[in-house]
Order: structure tokens, then sequence, then C-alpha cells
């Protein structure tokens, strides 16, 4: 990712929702998950948008979603 394009404070903003949502939706964080800084930075990069980023990433680990969301 172009750290260029975006601060460090956003960064840490869009590292904190993406850590926030992989819990959300699979009860692991990123260290749990053996997700890197970079890996989140180049998955949110793909869709822009931290939420949709982290649900990719855990999918794409095999990780299982937790219940459904919002019942």
């Amino acid at each position: 990712m172009d750290m260029n394009r975006i601060g460090k404070f956003e960064m840490r903003a869009i590292l904190n929702e993406f850590d926030a949502a992989l819990i959300r939706l699979f009860g692991v964080n990123m260290v749990d998950a053996a997700i890197s800084r970079h890996d989140a930075l180049e998955a949110y990069r793909q869709v822009h948008c931290p939420r949709k980023a982290a649900e990719a990433s855990g999918l794409r680990l095999g990780l299982k979603l937790q219940g459904l969301q919002g019942a």
C-alpha cells in the first residue's frame, strides 16, 4: 500500500477498525489470526472498507463467522 496517501493516524484508525471487525466477525484479533499490519492494509487497499477487508481476510484464512450478526 502506498503509505504516502494516508497518514499515520489514519493508518492506526484503519487498523483499529479492522481488528475490531475481525473480533466481532470471527472472535479473534489480528495477532491470533496471524494477520500482519501490512496484510490488513493491503486488504483495505483493495476494498477501501476495514470491515469488508477484515471479513475477506478472515474467510481467506478459513476462519468461521460467529453466529448471526445483529441478531
